[in-house]
């Protein structure tokens, strides 16, 4: 899931984007109700998901005179999609990264419109079995008392990303 990474008290804490919208000029961003209110008018400033079902993309609105940069780029046509690790800066409310990073976690299979197989056991992966997609290429690994393939190795099956499911995020605005 896309989330922000917002300073907060010398630290970076992370904000899940679980929503339609969120208003960028409100410390921190806040997700904007919708439909909006008979009084209501949409903040000058947001980010908004695409209607992709599983990996939408986000697109910052900026009205006229928001004073919003994009990786220190002004944003003067009014709307751009981001991407993985840019910094959105806003006037005086700071900066803001926003990241597609995902965590490894343990959950239902969801299913596909093809045979899904697991990459280290070679066994099919039923709808509703409890799997792991890897953060890294986004492959489903078996995650059951019998098939522990994804905590199997220290590293997926298919690429280096760590197996660890307390790992954390791999990457953090701390890093630039």
């Amino acid at each position: 899931m896309a989330h922000l990474w917002i300073a907060t008290d010398r630290q970076w804490a992370v904000l899940p984007l679980e929503g339609d919208a969120f208003a960028l000029t409100a410390s921190p961003p806040q997700p904007v109700r919708r439909p909006l209110g008979e009084n209501e008018a949409l903040s000058s400033l947001v980010l908004v998901p695409t209607r992709a079902a599983e990996d939408p993309t986000w697109v910052v609105i900026a009205g006229p005179a928001s004073g919003v940069s994009i990786n220190g780029v002004p944003l003067v046509s009014g709307i751009r999609a981001i991407v993985d690790r840019d910094e959105i800066r806003v006037g005086g409310n700071g900066n803001v990264y926003f990241s597609t990073e995902r965590l490894a976690r343990i959950e239902e299979f969801p299913g596909s419109a093809q045979t899904s197989y697991c990459p280290r056991c070679q066994q099919e992966i039923s709808t509703g079995t409890t799997a792991v997609r890897c953060p890294g290429c986004g492959v489903w690994h078996h995650e059951v008392e019998e098939l522990n393939c994804w905590t199997y190795a220290e590293v997926c099956a298919l690429c280096a990303q760590s197996t660890d499911l307390n790992a954390g995020f791999q990457w953090t605005p701390e890093e630039l």
